[in-house]
């Protein structure tokens, strides 16, 4: 798969970003990280291809290790808001207090800035992994009735889709499993990853489509 192609699949996830500067001022607070997130991955996503077309391609490792945390951060504060740590502010502190250190020892201690920090993109990826199906079991499942109306199932199936493959493709970057993979393979896998980033980038999409309005609360006298 070219460069150019990969780039065109993964701006869709630009239709999540539309829709939520259209929804934004209307939709539950709860939910901003999401479109936070979609919008900087959005960024990410279109400085990469300008650095690889302009043959900048030491400062792409720069990029996708800050984006790195920063996804992190944004969905475990999403997680937060959703109550997945029983809403107690404490938790999320330490949670990504402990994830920053992690990733500035694996980015500036163990390895470099400049390149990939793969054994803290298997690591928060296995942590998010783990958060996605622990808030399913938690705020999906218990709700049966119009579960595709949920905005959560559809966000929560997209990460545990692009989070698999994407542990697995970084654990082939670092032959974790004492394999040693050629570049085909892993060409294969990045192949696999962006045709499944289109599925879950849709995912996102009809997720914030069903993302509900912020509630008014108003007194009865």
């Amino acid at each position: 798969m070219t460069n150019e192609v990969q780039f065109i699949l993964s701006l869709c996830i630009g239709i999540t970003v539309i829709i939520g500067v259209v929804k934004f001022k209307t939709i539950d607070k709860a939910y901003y990280p999401f479109f936070y997130l979609a919008c900087i991955a959005l960024l990410v996503e279109i400085a990469s291809y300008i650095l690889s077309t302009n043959e900048i391609k030491t400062a792409i490792p720069v990029v996708i290790n800050i984006f790195c945390f920063a996804e992190f951060f944004f969905y475990t504060w999403l997680f937060h808001l959703w109550g997945l740590f029983n809403f107690r502010d404490k938790i999320f502190i330490t949670v990504v207090a402990v994830f920053f250190i992690a990733w500035v020892i694996f980015t500036f201690f163990i390895g470099s800035i400049t390149s990939p920090n793969f054994y803290f993109r298997v690591i928060y990826s296995m942590t998010l992994l783990f958060f996605a199906v622990t808030s399913f079991n938690k705020f999906v499942i218990p709700e049966r009735t119009a579960i595709f109306k949920n905005p959560k199932f559809w966000i929560l199936t997209g990460m545990v889709i692009f989070f698999s493959f994407y542990l697995l493709i970084q654990s082939a970057n670092l032959s974790i499993f004492g394999i040693n993979t050629s570049k085909g393979f892993r060409r294969g896998l990045y192949d696999i990853v962006s045709y499944s980033n289109l599925i879950v980038n849709l995912m996102f999409a009809i997720g914030a489509l069903c993302i509900p309005r912020k509630k008014n609360f108003t007194t009865l006298f």
